[in-house]
């Protein structure tokens, strides 16, 4: 099956297997996908495409829906805000979409969602973990499918602190990004001043770039204060490199990464620097669970066969796009939604309401549903690198 890639639209029409052999034929029903095939983390995107047509192929032969197959229509946001608004606006006006998958990053879900009152055609974000985001009564076509921040980091900051009886911290952090920015100045101080630990340079921020690369400077500063432990907030690649700058200097302190750095990349980067690195993950590649186990061995097989390049260990920005597609299908058979296109507008609002209603609904990887205000409510999975490998910290 060929790739996913922008300005594609992707059809899956395979036969399952019930009473006799059924195809999903129909008319098709279009879902627009927004996903950062290039940008700061192009990987995420590009697994995310994998799962993506993982579980197309996977609606398809099970009928499709009310016998009509699925389509993706895929855009490329780059990362970038208004790249991301312009797409969604082309998938909700000129694709007819029923709804958005997407965007992932906190700045494009932020530049999308006032637009959804207009257009009045659901998103769910992927992966936006910023608080304060989402607020049904406000914007009732936003979702998220992620835990945010604020909920997502406590049960890792107090698992670590506790294992190696931190005291006291210094936090670094990538500037340029918000949510990263917004784990290591709001959420990680508050959780820190409820388990009364100091924060040394909290008035001496040491922060970094995305894209930097000489990380010299930080490790210095961060020897005059002598911590316990040290925090980082910030993607993978700039993480890693960081880590190996730690180590290099002979600083031999617990760390303790953000939420969405518990993936290969860090490791991939960092090598044996990210040995007993910490932190928290929506989902967890060697969980023994059969249906993991299924999906991750499905996935890393199509990934590599795809992408022969690139790093194909599964992790939850491409286990949600699966799981969001699955569920999002089930909403559409339960509402019985049959793409007649006069009743576009109204079938867009149907999907909207089957989200917001749509209860506990069981994942690859645990728990998913929607609070009350659009945000996603998901098992969580604090994690550490032990022989090179993520594995849970306890």
């Amino acid at each position: 099956m060929g790739r996913i890639s922008s300005a594609v639209v992707l059809m899956f029409t395979v036969f399952i297997l019930t009473v006799g052999q059924v195809r999903a034929e129909g008319r098709p029903l279009k879902v627009g996908l927004l996903l950062p095939l290039t940008g700061p983390v192009p990987e995420w995107g590009k697994k995310q495409s994998v799962g993506a047509e993982m579980a197309l192929e996977m609606i398809n032969r099970r009928g499709g829906v009310m016998g009509n197959r699925v389509e993706a229509v895929v855009r490329d946001t780059g990362g970038d805000p208004q790249q991301a608004l312009a797409q969604y606006r082309e998938l909700v006006l000129e694709e007819g979409v029923l709804a958005v998958v997407g965007p992932l990053f906190s700045n494009t879900f932020t530049a999308i969602a006032p637009a959804t009152n207009d257009l009045k055609t659901a998103i769910i974000g992927t992966a936006s973990a910023l608080p304060g985001l989402s607020d049904l009564k406000q914007r009732p076509y936003a979702f998220r499918m992620t835990v945010t921040s604020d909920k997502k980091e406590g049960p890792s900051v107090r698992a670590w602190a506790s294992a190696h009886h931190i005291r006291s911290v210094v936090i670094l952090y990538d500037r340029t990004v918000p949510v990263w920015t917004t784990a290591a100045t709001k959420v990680w101080p508050e959780i820190m001043h409820d388990l009364n630990i100091e924060i040394l340079n909290r008035d001496d921020p040491i922060s970094f770039e995305t894209g930097q690369k000489d990380y010299g400077p930080c490790v210095e500063r961060i020897k005059a204060y002598h911590p316990d432990g040290l925090c980082i907030s910030g993607f993978s690649p700039e993480v890693g490199l960081l880590l190996k700058e730690i180590r290099m200097r002979g600083l031999k302190q617990p760390v303790l990464v953000s939420s969405g750095v518990a993936n290969p990349k860090v490791i991939e980067v960092a090598g044996d620097a990210a040995e007993d690195l910490w932190s928290v993950s929506l989902f967890y590649l060697d969980d023994p669970n059969p249906k993991v186990r299924g999906y991750v061995a499905r996935f890393e097989k199509r990934c590599r066969e795809e992408y022969p390049d690139m790093n194909c260990e599964s992790e939850q920005y491409d286990q949600v796009v699966y799981d969001i597609l699955l569920f999002l299908a089930d909403i559409m058979k339960k509402e019985m939604i049959g793409n007649n296109p006069e009743n576009l507008q109204k079938e867009r609002e149907t999907v909207r309401d089957g989200l917001a209603n749509m209860g506990v609904w069981r994942g690859t990887a645990g728990m998913m549903a929607f609070d009350e205000k659009g945000d996603g409510i998901r098992t969580l999975h604090v994690l550490k690198v032990k022989d090179g490998k993520w594995r849970p910290a306890f």
